[in-house]
């Protein structure tokens, strides 16, 4: 078992800011925003972790849908690029409110990478690296979040902020 010091239990922020997964879009978006968060892991109402509600996720809820066929027929980005898009705030709020009131777990990724709370801290820098939001921390036996490693934390511990 390595070191609990060079681990991502210590690093971790522990009970970070979640949100349930039958929570609102509308709430996930307050949250994210009072917060300013690019990420809230979502739990269940035992606190076990489903996944993480990103924030591109909600960008990207925001966008006309033809931008989510940019990436199946690449000329649509060429458009894109010229101006086609000619959406105003009030278009994007209208968009917003057909589902605001949608459960975040609906838009929960599922997949996304977790730690153990013995995972060696480099091996959550390769990953936050990778993915460049939270890491959450979870106990694989019960599947509860424990906390979250950020690339924050990792920062302050190296900069002998955080022991």
């Amino acid at each position: 078992m390595p070191n609990v010091e060079y681990t991502c239990q210590s690093v971790m922020t522990d009970q970070p800011v979640v949100i349930h997964r039958n929570d609102t879009i509308q709430k996930a978006l307050q949250v994210l925003l009072q917060h300013k968060l690019l990420a809230l892991p979502v739990v269940d109402d035992d606190g076990r972790f489903i996944g993480m509600f990103l924030r591109s996720q909600l960008v990207a809820l925001l966008l006309p849908r033809i931008v989510q066929m940019e990436s199946k027929i690449p000329e649509i980005g060429r458009l894109l690029e010229v101006g086609f898009l000619t959406d105003t705030i009030e278009d994007t709020q209208s968009r917003f409110r057909t589902f605001a009131d949608k459960p975040v777990g609906d838009y929960t990724q599922t997949d996304s990478p977790r730690v153990r709370p013995d995972t060696p801290i480099i091996n959550a820098v390769l990953l936050l690296y990778r993915t460049r939001t939270y890491l959450p921390v979870v106990d694989e036996a019960t599947g509860r979040l424990l906390g979250v490693v950020s690339t924050w934390d990792v920062l302050a511990r190296i900069a002998g902020d955080k022991a």
